[in-house]
């Protein structure tokens, strides 16, 4: 058996604060249920203490009935235990599938760019170690990986779309919800129970129901949970270590127009994790593919070239090389291409790229370089050290429909160009490190 969570008061959790290095200026997400309303509580004790500034947020999404009233009543819990609140709102047309991935998508960008635009450095949430527990449960039952067995980390990075990325911490994550509740109870502090935290549709509550009921058998614990979590995370950082030594043992070359190479490829220890990486870094999915799958394309491309998650993996003067799969953005079928985009403001470009206008032109929109690539660029096309087939999946800077730009190559085409080229910054080393969540 493992230790019981550590009981929660002002002095354990200011100690966790300590040693997340929390910077003087941050913000909350209060939803007004048990676990944030103690965070809440706690954190404006610590700003009382120390002098920092924080600002607690809720987010109301507008998909039930009440909500709002809710909203109204976490903003008077926070401000009456001396915490400055902003309520925001999730506005526009709602998906008629897949809500609950919108919503978190659609929550933490609210939560960041309000928090960015406030000054605060931090985010925090007020996942605990109950929380823990049942992420690892369910992505147990998926049968998932060391990654996924990891659980949620008590700090993180996350970022909105093209902004920067903003620290996110769980400084409650090793606390349990029975102490939270403690806590609570010796404040006298009222909470919000989500009528969802009841309804057995949904997975995470008959998980809850689960483990509550195998706790009381002594079979399994959401202590037991959470400390797994805590050592396969240990054991992931040290994989992940192994897998950038094996990419700079391989030669590896990640370019700032969002490919990357290897002089040769070693089916070596930590392989099939790198490939993982790899294919994820250029591929422009959300989510990497499975490891084994990707090991399995990366070794059929020893033959020629192979395509997995939206990458394109061959060989080329020599060396392997991933690259964006341009069929992805210019269409093949059963799938159609991608639409330019306006570039009227910093933007997320295919998930690899952040371009932003550097100039006071309109019209300008950006979309895949596709076919016209070669002709376009001409005589340029030859300062370009990476292989052809990559040119058409490259971002192009269009005006009225006219191809103008290349701003994800070291050179562009500015003959007919009204604009300076915009600032294009390459995301692949992000992706390929995997420390930053985008939500978009």
């Amino acid at each position: 058996m493992t230790d019981a969570a550590p009981a929660l008061d002002e002095a354990a959790f200011f100690s966790r604060l300590s040693s997340l290095k929390l910077p003087k200026a941050f913000a909350v997400a209060v939803s007004g249920g048990r676990d944030s309303m103690a965070l809440a509580r706690l954190c404006a004790a610590y700003a009382e203490k120390t002098g920092a500034r924080a600002l607690a947020l809720t987010v109301d999404h507008g998909l039930r009935t009440g909500a709002a009233d809710e909203a109204a009543q976490a903003k008077q819990w926070c401000e009456r235990a001396g915490l400055a609140h902003l309520t925001l709102h999730w506005d526009g047309e709602k998906p008629s599938s897949g809500v609950q991935a919108a919503a978190r998508a659609a929550r933490y960008t609210l939560l960041i760019e309000a928090a960015q635009a406030h000054g605060c450095e931090a985010l925090l949430t007020a996942h605990s170690e109950d929380d823990q527990a049942e992420t690892v449960f369910m992505r147990l039952t998926r049968g998932a990986g060391r990654r996924g067995l990891a659980g949620m980390r008590e700090e993180s990075l996350i970022a909105a779309g093209p902004g920067e990325p903003l620290p996110l911490l769980r400084p409650l994550l090793s606390f349990s919800r029975d102490s939270i509740t403690a806590y609570l109870g010796k404040l006298a502090q009222d909470y919000l129970d989500d009528p969802s935290n009841l309804d057995d549709r949904f997975e995470r509550v008959r998980v809850r129901a689960l483990l509550a009921a195998l706790g009381e058998q002594g079979l399994m614990t959401t202590s037991s949970l959470a400390a797994s979590a805590r050592k396969l995370a240990d054991a992931e950082d040290a994989a992940t270590a192994q897998e950038d030594a094996l990419f700079n043992h391989l030669g590896g070359c990640v370019y700032s127009w969002g490919g990357v190479s290897v002089d040769r490829w070693e089916n070596a220890a930590g392989a099939g994790g790198l490939a993982r990486r790899l294919i994820h870094a250029v591929g422009g999915g959300e989510y990497p593919p499975d490891e084994a799958l990707a090991l399995k394309t990366v070794d059929a491309a020893q033959q020629g070239a192979a395509t997995l998650g939206g990458a394109l993996i061959q060989r080329w003067r020599g060396r392997l090389w991933f690259l964006r799969e341009a069929a992805a953005l210019t269409g093949r079928a059963g799938v159609a291409p991608m639409a330019p985009q306006s570039l009227d403001a910093p933007l997320l470009w295919d998930r690899r790229f952040v371009i932003a206008p550097s100039g006071a032109a309109v019209g300008l929109q950006i979309g895949p370089m596709g076919q016209e690539a070669p002709a376009f660029l001409g005589p340029h096309a030859g300062l370009f050290q990476g292989p052809p087939a990559v040119m058409a999946a490259l971002p192009g800077l269009m005006q009225n429909g006219v191809l103008i730009g290349a701003p994800a190559l070291p050179f562009m085409k500015s003959e007919i160009a009204t604009c300076r080229p915009p600032i294009c910054l390459s995301l692949t080393m992000e992706r390929f490190r995997g420390r930053i969540v985008r939500f978009s």
